[in-house]
């Protein structure tokens, strides 16, 4: 019941703000997706995001009467990152070109996610959800040159399982967001990332798997607890 009255606040709150703030402030802002050579084994991919605002800083800065009512203003929880990347097999791509295919028909899809319990919240604070791509498989692929290419990325974040919306969330080539006609090829890239990334389950990994520094000045996260 408590986190069915926080998810319908958190709808309310951000159908408010999205009206006050739409034409200047988005929730959340996504500052960029950066992609380096970590270490002999890891690529890692990090999604940098911010807070302009605590999102339920409307509704909970008075004392609250009720239990129920209390929300720590200092921390943000139940924060989601997920994100889709797409690479381009060059070495298949090199190998086949006699086969005259589409670019598209090179593309590999990979997905994953960190779900951070709480944020430590200050305002305009950048945070990183850290991400780790094995380098033997970029290599194999052809990934990398002189330096790591990709094709494209989304990125979805939500707050206690309420998606935001953000300008910039999708990047695909070179195509501009704000034209209409371009605007649907990136939507439609995204669509593909959803559908096939499946196919590529286990790559993409959240960085804290592998070592908690990732973790240095977010928070702790979910971690998946094994049935068996």
């Amino acid at each position: 019941m408590k986190k069915f009255l926080k998810i319908f606040t958190l709808l309310v709150i951000s159908h408010n703000f999205g009206y006050l703030f739409a034409a200047t402030t988005p929730m959340v802002v996504l500052e960029d997706v950066e992609i380096s050579k970590e270490s002999a084994n890891w690529l890692k991919v990090a999604v940098k995001f911010k807070f302009p605002f605590h999102p339920l800083q409307s509704k909970y800065q008075r004392s609250p009467k009720l239990i129920e009512d209390f929300v720590n203003l200092n921390y943000i929880d139940d924060v989601k990152v997920k994100l889709y990347i797409c690479f381009s097999n060059e070495t298949k791509k090199a190998t086949l070109r006699s086969l005259k295919k589409s670019d598209a028909e090179y593309y590999q899809y990979y997905s994953s996610e960190i779900e951070f319990l709480a944020l430590k919240y200050k305002n305009n604070t950048s945070f990183y959800a850290n991400f780790l791509f094995p380098i033997e498989i970029a290599e194999r692929d052809g990934f990398i040159s002189t330096y790591v290419k990709h094709i494209g990325h989304a990125v979805e974040i939500s707050i206690g399982g309420i998606p935001l919306e953000f300008p910039e969330s999708e990047n695909f080539l070179k195509y501009d967001p704000k034209d209409p006609v371009e605007k649907n090829y990136i939507g439609k890239f995204k669509q593909q990332a959803q559908q096939n990334s499946s196919k590529n389950e286990g790559f993409l990994i959240p960085a804290h798997v592998i070592s908690s520094k990732y973790l240095e000045g977010a928070g702790p996260v979910r971690r998946k607890i094994s049935s068996h």
